[in-house]
């Protein structure tokens, strides 16, 4: 299947791990998507590492950890493209989330019956 990073597609969090596993492997952090805005590519790894540099904190209060973001938000957002306006930020990937105003562009349908959105896995390396 040939998608764009802006590309809507539907599918199931069981297809979506399955399609993950079948690019990168069994280990999530190696796991890699697509920002639709700026194009950046990022997994687990590069944000495992930038909240190494830079870390946050939940409501809670709880650290968030790669896997709570990867694949939801653009790498920019941790590395501090909030921090500054779009047009200032030189670093690396920008603001955009999955959950945001525009939605998705993937759309994940859970086991509970709700919806997750996220960003398009990236092609095989």
């Amino acid at each position: 299947m040939t998608t764009t990073a802006s590309t809507h597609r539907k599918l199931t969090q069981d297809e979506l791990l399955a399609e993950a596993r079948e690019r990168f492997g069994d280990d999530p952090l190696k796991w890699a998507f697509i920002c639709p805005s700026c194009g950046d590519t990022a997994n687990g790894d590069d944000f495992a590492k930038a909240l190494a540099d830079h870390p946050r904190q939940h409501p809670s209060g709880e650290a968030v950890i790669a896997s709570d973001v990867v694949g939801q938000e653009c790498i920019g957002r941790t590395l501090g493209a909030l921090e500054t306006s779009d047009e200032a930020w030189k670093g690396r990937g920008c603001t955009w989330v999955a959950y945001g105003l525009f939605s998705g562009p993937w759309e994940i349908a859970l086991p509970n019956g709700r919806t997750a959105y996220g960003f398009p896995l990236a092609p095989s390396v």
